[in-house]
């Protein structure tokens, strides 16, 4: 096929429909009929084949499409398909062999989503549906946010969740889960505090065979198949397309119904399968981007990247957010590698999401994988922060100004005695935004707003907080210390100004074990996993006895989250704010970092003491309590002028 025209598609077919998929419609005389409709104005034949089953050699009919204006191909059947699945054969230039795929606006697909599935999405409510509301979120600031993987969360006994539902959308509706004296799931995210579950990709998936349940498989989920379907290996039975879609909203509800918000890792930026992809299929080298002669390019490091700049894709990534965000009544979006997204596209997906529901939340990676046709001013990178100010970033600056560089194991952070990260973190502080008191680490000053910094200092990706410090600090400091570094690790994210984001287990020391290879000798860097997107259990799985025996630390988390929680000083929402309520405080050493939080109502001193001794400072005037000590606890009697501060740890005073 010649080099396609894209400027010419989008101004002659762009379609602005709301209706391409498959629809079962109410007729007057109260019967129903399903519709078919799918774009690809360059085909030269599309047809609709009816399948029996979602898998098997059960086809019961193929069906001419009739073509429609600005590229739509249409079929209208006079009867109630639900449970019908089906797909569509394009013929393009009138040659064969067509190319048949699934729907790319399939809502629902058999197992491994080969074959879309027309579903009534109403017979999948489950009872109560109507009535749960989302939890309320007045800014990305008020969120704590707690990021989750559905298999990780509860396919480990240890879990105490029910064995059919371990690694399951229901492993995270089971209450009452117990490992030892520590609550599990569910009860472990209400004792905790979060606000928020991220989700890892829970969209179906290419790589996990979803008719294999009893074999054990694993998958982040950044390899996308069907963007408005759901992963079947998720569901206590794939081959149901209504079971994932049921089970996946009863646990949205269950979340709700405990003031837990959910979101969506999202994963437009590529697609798992290049030429053969459903995509690709439709409509060829349209909805990727290529280089001048064609060929593909790979921003995402994965094979190629979507073209959110042509018309159709970027409707295509509009139209699913709102299916997820209505339907299933999602509480925001992570952008997996945002910044192949053009800036543009963010924009409206932002427009789009506050006319929804303004609280809704929306964040992202400000970088990409690989080098992309698209020039670099026109995408969502960190550094074009200032034309997408709404959207949240994650703040890498902080990241590995707290623990050190994150592709270096043995790099130092500021917990674990870098003497030369304290002006990044004064930045991360206040939110990344511009500060009276800060003339220094520019590069770290990057966000439009404190809510459009995302703070962090553990994700999935790379090594965990906890084997980070191993790796780097084991040689010259005692495990005790480490924890220490652990804790103050967390009240930096924690209490800086912007959105503070967890991994699942980090609040009890997660450590990702690797298995090693026949012959591999272990040392201090191999025996821990730092890309675990396809390990074993052994590797992923949250091991809930590690509460038990850091409940020093989860106790810790859990008091920071509560004094987060406390003021809004912790959680302003404008660089005014924060200019106006923030003051660093000089104590003469530049890496015993000080700061004020106050206002007409209350007034905090949070000190960050780096050292392996202690370190004291001037309380202002007035008299103040410890309200975080080096262990969490509050201490109730009344200090004033020079004050202690642990080693290794962060105090909060708060004035009476």
């Amino acid at each position: 096929m010649a080099i396609l025209d894209v400027g010419k598609v989008d101004k002659e077919f762009y379609y602005d429909g709301d209706d391409l998929g498959a629809e079962i419609v109410a007729m007057e005389d109260g019967r129903k009929k399903t519709v078919f409709k799918t774009w690809s104005p360059l085909a030269t034949g599309v047809y609709l084949n009816l399948y029996l089953g979602g898998r098997g050699d059960n086809k019961m009919e193929t069906l001419p499409m009739q073509q429609l204006d600005k590229g739509v191909w249409y079929v209208e059947l006079f009867r109630n398909c639900d449970g019908y699945f089906y797909t569509y054969s394009y013929e393009f230039n009138y040659k064969w062999p067509r190319n048949e795929t699934i729907d790319i606006y399939a809502k629902a697909c058999g197992v491994n989503g080969e074959r879309g599935a027309v579903v009534d999405m109403r017979d999948t409510d489950p009872p109560g549906w109507d009535k749960v509301e989302r939890p309320k979120c007045e800014n990305a600031c008020k969120a704590v946010v707690y990021e989750c993987h559905v298999r990780d969360f509860s396919i480990d006994e240890s879990s105490g969740v029910r064995p059919e539902y371990r690694g399951k959308f229901k492993g995270m509706t089971q209450s009452r889960t117990r490992c030892g004296r520590s609550e599990t799931c569910l009860d472990h995210l209400k004792e905790l505090g979060i606000t928020h579950v991220h989700l890892l990709p829970v969209a179906d998936y290419a790589t996990v065979d979803e008719s294999k349940p009893e074999v054990p498989q694993f998958n982040w989920g950044y390899d996308p198949k069907n963007y408005n379907c759901l992963e079947g290996s998720y569901s206590t039975d794939p081959e149901d397309p209504k079971c994932r879609i049921r089970e996946f909203k009863e646990m949205v509800m269950t979340l709700h119904k405990n003031g837990i918000g959910v979101i969506m890792d999202v994963v437009y930026n590529h697609t798992y399968y290049t030429e053969e992809s459903s995509f690709e299929k439709a409509f060829p080298k349209y909805y990727h981007r290529t280089w001048k002669d064609g060929s593909f390019s790979n921003g995402s490091g994965c094979g190629n990247e979507t073209a959110s700049d042509h018309l159709m894709y970027r409707k295509f990534m509009l139209d699913s957010l709102k299916f997820w965000a209505t339907e299933y009544k999602i509480d925001g979006f992570r952008f997996d590698l945002m910044a192949l997204h053009d800036i543009e596209t963010v924009n409206m997906i932002r427009d789009e999401l506050d006319r929804i529901d303004p609280q809704l939340l929306m964040y992202g990676e400000g970088w990409t994988g690989g080098e992309s046709p698209m020039p670099a001013d026109k995408l969502a990178y960190k550094w074009n922060s200032y034309d997408f100010g709404r959207v949240g970033l994650f703040n890498d600056n902080i990241r590995d100004s707290v623990k050190g560089g994150t592709f270096n194991p043995y790099d130092l952070g500021y917990i674990s005695g870098n003497r030369n990260t304290a002006s990044i973190l004064r930045r991360g502080i206040v939110g990344s935004v511009p500060h009276y008191q800060l003339r220094d680490a520019n590069e770290a000053c990057w966000a439009f707003e404190p809510t459009q910094a995302v703070n962090y200092c553990e994700a999935h990706d790379n090594n965990t907080l906890w084997d980070k410090l191993k790796i780097s600090s084991s040689n010259h400091y005692s495990p005790e210390d480490l924890i220490k570094m652990d804790r103050l690790a967390a009240a930096i994210v924690i209490l800086s100004q912007g959105m503070p984001f967890l991994q699942l287990g980090q609040d009890f020391l997660r450590t990702k074990p690797r298995l090693l290879k026949e012959g591999e000798t272990p040392d201090e860097t191999n025996i821990y996993s730092s890309d675990s997107y396809n390990a074993p259990d052994f590797t992923n799985s949250i091991k809930w006895g590690r509460k038990n025996d850091y409940r020093c630390v989860f106790n810790y988390y859990k008091a920071l989250i509560r004094l987060r929680k406390e003021s809004g000083l912790f959680s302003m929402s404008s660089k005014e704010q924060v200019e106006k309520h923030l003051q660093f405080l000089d104590n003469g050493d530049w890496n015993f970092i000080v700061w004020k939080l106050e206002d007409e109502k209350e007034c905090y001193v949070v000190a960050l003491n780096p050292y392996s001794e202690e370190r004291y400072l001037n309380l202002p005037w007035g008299i103040f309590y410890r309200r975080l000590d080096e262990f969490g606890y509050v201490d109730e009697n009344g200090c004033q002028g020079y004050v202690r501060c642990a080693p290794m740890s962060a105090t909060v005073f708060k004035r009476r």
